[in-house]
């Protein structure tokens, strides 16, 4: 008899304690945001002088074909239909990259096309960085447009490099 009265303080207690921690991490979850003291948060550039004139080239371009956006994350912008695992590993991979500038068709409001500006870098994490948005590009079945950031480019030859020349 002893035995089982022990038996059920303990299961109590063991209950008690479980709903007491779900509690606690309940009314943790539902606190507002707060930004922590000594933390100070400000505007920065979104794009650089030379991405600011790549982009009023752009716009220029592309002309009423496409909207453009710049500095757009890539799970933003493509759909990956996969198992929860899968999903979520390749998920994962692309969270945070981004792409230098997108080209949006205004009607279907689909991105057709990525313009990246190819940055001179030996650093492996750039490469791997590159590596993984042209192999979602690839096989989301978008074009890829590498740009020089250095190099001074004109409208006629910007506007064939995107390939909308032959559209006039």
């Amino acid at each position: 008899m002893r035995l089982l009265l022990v038996g059920a303080v303990i299961a109590v207690i063991i209950m008690l304690w479980r709903y007491l921690t779900k509690a606690r991490r309940r009314k943790k979850g539902t606190a507002p945001f707060a930004i922590p003291s000594g933390v100070t948060i400000g505007a920065t550039r979104l794009l650089e002088k030379e991405e600011i004139a790549l982009y009023s080239l752009l716009q220029m371009a592309v002309q009423e074909r496409y909207l453009v956006f710049s500095q757009v994350p890539l799970w933003s912008f493509v759909e990956i239909e996969a198992g929860a695992k899968e999903r979520s590993d390749v998920l994962r991979q692309i969270a945070l990259k981004r792409v230098d500038f997108v080209l949006v068709h205004p009607g279907s409001c689909h991105v057709e096309q990525v313009v990246q500006i190819e940055h001179e870098s030996a650093d492996p994490q750039q490469t791997e960085r590159q590596h993984v948005i042209e192999s979602v590009l690839d096989a989301a079945g978008i074009k890829l447009t590498k740009l020089q950031p250095k190099q001074s480019h004109s409208l006629p030859n910007l506007t064939a490099r995107l390939g909308l020349a032959e559209e006039e």
